[in-house]
């Protein structure tokens, strides 16, 4: 029998820690549920676990990723239903109206307005569908600023002076020089100008000072001074002045997408020479040769529909002569627009490739080819009906687009139908995934219960074994009492 060393005492309390350590264990899982809750648990399965449950967010992003991509294809989808019907049916109606024999030339006008009118309105469908600010249905526009240096425009004012124009020459005289002023405070410090007027058969280019071009707005102010004593006549060509001014003036070039060229056409009338194939050949000669049109005229005449669309398709803007504050529109509307051109504006030749994130891997993608709806890309953007021969050649060119259109509508429909199954595959991936990390991480909880219970019974037994192990000490000392006792 030994004191110093209680070895049973000290067996019992190294199997209370231990059993205790074991409920203690058990007791954390039972609370989180969780098999693994630190590396100590399980090494190998903790690494398992992780790479798991990093598969399973991807994929629930993916999942969501996919729900975007299948709401941008159907607004896609959409915006070319609304240019399929009623748009290019109304256009394919008009023609075949327009080929009818019974029809005079006026009649063949009135459709040709209609007819442009309704070829803006699928170039606004085009240009303004966008999801989350990315155009659909048109080419990306990028715009970047420039600095003041850089900053060049040549203007052309092409003015009506027929006999009713007076006032208005006076009124745009008077405020040049706040024209001036707003476009240099937009960072444009390199200005030229340039006047032609036209009135009946005449067409006129004014010099200044043996020079087509003059940096001074006086120069511009006594010209217009000067017109509005001089106007004469009642007959207005303003598509071939356009087009003389086209022809005539040497332009700077536009350079890195920003505007340099600018025309400004003043008029109280819509123009007398504007038949189909003259309003037609004007726009393809602005546009072939990046030149912007602005509009200074009567807009609620019902006769200024040309003058509207050459406007619109060359990217410029127009002011109402019917507003009381015209005249100073004509520096904050288009002063603005034409001061913007400090700024570089492009837009891509092509369409963009879409890539959406499919899966939870960076190789998962799958790839959403848009299309450019604009009438340009359609083919149409120069349909007419001013003859029977050109009208059967725009019916094809329709007709086409028509196709064109359905094909497309049908290509995002399948690219909604493979992002449906895809999203089913990805749901059943997490599912599955889900199962087998849960049997990696998840407790088994009846068990973790068996292991609590038995480490209680095994702890309160090694606490009995305790304090026996201290009724043993006490023998000793028993012991030595009696041996004591007998000495005596």
């Amino acid at each position: 029998m030994i004191i110093n060393h209680n070895l049973n005492a000290i067996t019992a309390y190294n199997k209370i820690i231990a059993a205790g350590k074991v409920k203690s264990n058990a007791m954390e899982k039972l609370s989180s549920g969780i098999r693994i809750n630190s590396a100590a648990d399980d090494a190998a399965g903790l690494a398992i676990d992780q790479k798991m449950k990093a598969q399973i967010r991807g994929l629930e992003q993916a999942g969501r990723n996919i729900q975007d991509g299948v709401s941008l294809v159907q607004t896609a989808e959409a915006g070319l239903g609304s240019i399929q019907n009623p748009n290019l049916l109304r256009m394919r109606e008009l023609i075949v109206q327009a080929l009818n024999g019974t029809l005079n030339q006026a009649d063949r006008m009135q459709i040709q307005n209609e007819l442009q009118n309704v070829k803006s309105s699928i170039n606004d469908i085009a240009n303004n569908t966008e999801f989350n600010t990315i155009k659909v249905l048109s080419p990306p526009i990028h715009e970047t600023p420039l600095s003041p240096l850089e900053g060049k425009v040549d203007i052309v004012f092409v003015v009506d002076n027929t006999g009713s124009m007076s006032s208005i020459q006076t009124n745009v005289a008077n405020n040049i020089d706040g024209f001036i002023n707003y476009i240099n405070s937009q960072g444009v410090s390199d200005i030229r100008m340039g006047i032609v007027e036209y009135r009946d058969l005449t067409i006129k280019k004014y010099d200044f000072s043996g020079n087509k071009w003059t940096n001074s707005s006086s120069d511009i102010s006594s010209t217009l001074t000067y017109l509005a004593a001089t106007n004469s006549g009642g007959t207005e060509y303003a598509m071939a002045a356009l087009a003389t001014v086209a022809d005539y003036y040497d332009f700077r070039q536009n350079e890195n997408g920003a505007q340099t060229k600018n025309v400004i056409l003043v008029t109280d009338e819509d123009a007398d020479d504007d038949t189909i194939s003259k309003v037609a050949s004007t726009l393809n000669e602005l546009k072939s040769k990046g030149i912007r049109l602005y509009g200074v005229y009567n807009t609620n005449n019902s006769d200024v529909t040309e003058f509207d669309n050459i406007v619109q398709a060359t990217g410029g803007e127009k002011v109402n002569l019917q507003s009381s504050d015209w005249g100073n529109q004509l520096a904050n509307v288009i002063g603005n627009k034409i001061g913007s051109s400090g700024n570089i504006t492009s837009q891509d030749d092509e369409m963009p490739t879409l890539e959406l994130q499919v899966g939870s891997n960076s190789v998962e993608k799958f790839q959403v080819q848009l299309f450019d709806a604009r009438t340009v890309n359609l083919g149409i953007d120069d349909v007419t009906v001013d003859t029977i021969e050109n009208g059967e050649n725009s019916l094809e060119k329709i007709d086409e687009a028509i196709a064109t259109v359905s094909a497309q509508r049908g290509r995002f429909g399948s690219y909604q139908n493979a992002l449906e199954h895809i999203y089913n595959n990805v749901g059943n991936y997490g599912d599955n995934l889900t199962s087998a990390d849960a049997r990696i991480s998840d407790v088994d909880m009846a068990k973790e219960v068996m292991e609590m219970a038995k480490s209680s019974i095994l702890e309160e037994a090694a606490q009995s074994m305790l304090k026996q192990a201290d009724e043993m000490q006490k023998s000793v000392l028993n012991l030595m009492t009696k041996w004591q006792g007998d000495a005596q």
